[in-house]
């Protein structure tokens, strides 16, 4: 029995570590690879205990390398993995400043520029022509404004 331990166990590990590895794939990164990680520690710590014909060695090594990975490497994976909330579209916009390029008045809508895009523009006040202003939200196709730092250039 000591032969088999001996003999087998590590190549036992690169087979456990192989198949954490394959689960990871087939269920996509929703363990934000985990299964990976100790997949790898298991596949190490096996490859070592193989070589050196020994099964505590392959014990020691992957508990060693799943413990630091717990302990140490995770917060960086998933600091490594986590998807990064971009703006796109018009929730870029928010926060932009802009020029009014055709009056806005209370209820009546105007145009105004916000980098190289025009855009209808509504506000709660009125802005004549080249007044700047900050966009505060979209509704549907039209920018809600309200005046910008500089206020109007005049």
């Amino acid at each position: 029995m000591e032969v088999f331990v001996d003999e087998w166990l590590g190549l036992i590990f690169v087979g456990v570590g192989l198949l954490l590895a394959l689960l990871e794939l087939l269920g996509g990164v929703e363990t934000e690879l985990d299964l990976v990680a100790v997949g790898s520690a298991f596949i190490i710590g096996g490859l070592a205990g193989w070589l050196f014909e020994w099964w505590l060695i392959a014990v020691l090594v992957t508990s060693l390398l799943c413990i630091a990975y717990v302990a140490v490497g995770r917060r960086y994976i998933k600091r490594w993995v986590q998807p990064t909330e971009a703006k796109t579209n018009v929730d870029a916009l928010i926060g932009r400043e802009g020029v009014v390029i055709k009056g806005i008045a209370k209820n009546n809508p105007g145009r105004i520029r916000v980098g190289n895009e025009e855009w209808l523009g509504s506000a709660e006040e009125d802005f004549d022509e080249g007044a700047e202003v900050v966009v505060t939200a979209v509704r549907g196709a039209t920018l809600i404004v309200t005046k910008a730092n500089g206020g109007d250039p005049k």
